[in-house]
């Protein structure tokens, strides 16, 4: 049976050597010299890809595994929380199960933020994957000139590019399945060595996994399809092509009568507005031409999502157009 065209954000497509690579790492002991080799390579792909310095810890699990991770280790009392959408509201959450003082900013464009010079440590999603809107770092700064940034980078990691403000970020969560195109089962973040951590858990202490140590067993398979999926992006200009991927949907979409409701569309999902059909309908519409769709935003009728993050993107773009055509004449 044919794999079907993955416009989720999430465990998305990946390349038939990304899944052959999984496939032939699942015999590994984690504690062999091989595998550690295969953390190194990992961690020195993933400081290369989004032009990074810091500490690069690799957990067991999701993307909410390591945003727990970094907001449970590293975020200090009196973190500033942008609440953005659904990510916002988790991470929101997560704050007060720990009892971790908090202030809150409820936002739903980056545009509506009031510069605040007091702010000291920031929290908020890069691309807020329940709108499709984009939180850019450039832009948090100019709001925040004198905050450090803790960044759920989950739908964004693989297609951004954070070299220009090292120096502004204090770590940043994501997870293995999304924008690097690999496998789920791993979540990671990067953080800078000077920050405090704070032991408020067990498993997910970052003060447990340092360079050099494995406190716990990896999915090794998951570490096998990683380390190949990153090492095949780690010096690409992948923001460049990504935008190109959001600019290219938008257009194409435009002139089929589909309409983006993003101010700022992040360049790994975007929500859009069908002139015809509401998302059910063009779900299963779609699945029917190998094409799978994510639900839309909550009140905004007809609404639905599209992430650019398939490996199947580029080479099936006219299938997608092709379909999403014929959607619009039913």
């Amino acid at each position: 049976m044919r794999s079907k065209v993955l416009l989720n954000p999430g465990p998305t497509n990946t390349s038939f050597l990304t899944k052959i690579k999984q496939f032939l790492g699942s015999d590994v002991c984690h504690r062999e010299v091989n595998f550690q080799s295969k953390l190194s390579e990992i961690r020195y792909a993933i400081l290369g890809m989004g032009k990074l310095k810091g500490h690069v810890s690799i957990l067991a699990g999701s993307g909410t595994t390591a945003l727990e991770a970094m907001i449970t280790s590293l975020c200090p009392n009196g973190t500033l929380v942008i609440n953005a959408g659904k990510y916002g509201a988790r991470a929101e959450e997560i704050f007060k199960v720990y009892g971790i003082e908090h202030s809150v900013v409820h936002s739903n464009y980056s545009n509506d933020l009031v510069e605040d010079r007091d702010a000291k440590w920031v929290y908020f999603v890069e691309n807020e994957t329940s709108t499709g809107e984009n939180y850019s770092l450039e832009t948090m700064v100019e709001k925040y000139p004198n905050a450090k940034f803790f960044i759920d980078s989950t739908s964004a990691f693989g297609a951004s590019d954070y070299g220009n403000y090292n120096s502004k970020i204090a770590a940043l969560s994501f997870c293995s399945n999304k924008c690097i195109q690999s496998t789920p089962g791993l979540g990671i973040v990067v953080w800078d060595r000077d920050l405090e951590v704070y032991e408020r858990t067990y498993f997910t202490s970052l003060s447990r996994y340092k360079p050099g140590s494995l406190p716990f067993t990896l999915p090794t398979q998951s570490i096998a399809a990683l380390c190949h999926a990153s090492k095949k992006l780690k010096w690409k200009n992948n923001k460049v092509l990504f935008n190109k991927r959001r600019d290219k949907l938008i257009k194409s979409f435009r002139k089929m009568g589909i309409k983006t409701i993003n101010k700022n569309p992040a360049n790994s999902i975007v929500a859009f507005v069908h002139p015809v059909m509401n998302y059910q309908e063009l779900h299963d519409f779609l699945v029917k031409k190998g094409i799978v769709i994510y639900s839309g935003v909550p009140g905004v009728k007809n609404s639905f999502r599209v992430s650019t993050m398939s490996v199947k993107f580029d080479i099936k773009f006219s299938k997608i157009e092709e379909a999403f055509h014929d959607s619009c004449l039913c």
